[in-house]
């Protein structure tokens, strides 16, 4: 049997099953980014962890993949620009809080700033982006969001990382002496 006809033992067919595929992704780490606007006084936040950076340099691209059912994606996707806070450590409670049904609640005793556009900066995040959308694109039962980078500012604080279904906090790696 050539090496290319022979099973892969660490891959297997998934047949569909979305609890494995949410199961298998949950092993790949991501940041937590929130995507906010102000809208008539009133701010609104969506919560991704599907969030990327780097897509282009020219012009400068991150993207987002939001579910279609998503009825904040509703009101942010007209907006001028969004505010995107890409979340530090000791955030993990604003992410679950920011992501509650309870859309009233959600920015109740969080700070923020908000600037001219309407965009909705998190305080105390690892990174800011305000960003406007360059295109979208259908993409199964989300929609992958092209944003185009317009501002752009780093915090002190370190990134929140969700990792295996649970909020992580990065820790330095020990050194090791390569003698």
């Amino acid at each position: 049997m050539s090496p290319e006809s022979t099973p892969h033992p660490k891959v297997s067919a998934f047949n569909d099953d979305s609890t494995l595929v949410r199961q298998t992704f949950s092993h790949f780490p991501s940041g937590v980014a929130v995507l906010a606007v102000d809208i008539d006084d009133q701010k609104h936040a969506l919560v991704a962890s599907s969030f990327m950076v780097g897509v282009s340099l020219e012009p400068c691209l991150v993207s987002v993949a939001v579910q279609k059912s998503s009825e904040t994606w509703g009101l942010l996707k007209d907006a001028e620009s969004l505010g995107i806070s890409i979340l530090g450590k000791g955030q993990a409670d604003l992410t679950r809080k920011l992501a509650s049904k309870n859309r009233a609640a959600r920015f109740e005793q969080v700070a923020v700033e908000v600037n001219d556009s309407g965009s909705v900066f998190i305080d105390d995040a690892a990174l800011w982006l305000e960003c406007s959308i360059h295109d979208v694109t259908e993409a199964g039962d989300h929609w992958l969001v092209l944003l185009e980078v317009n501002k752009l500012g780093v915090g002190d604080n370190e990134p929140l990382v969700w990792h295996g279904t649970k909020f992580r906090e990065l820790v330095d790696a020990q050194s090791v002496d390569v003698a």
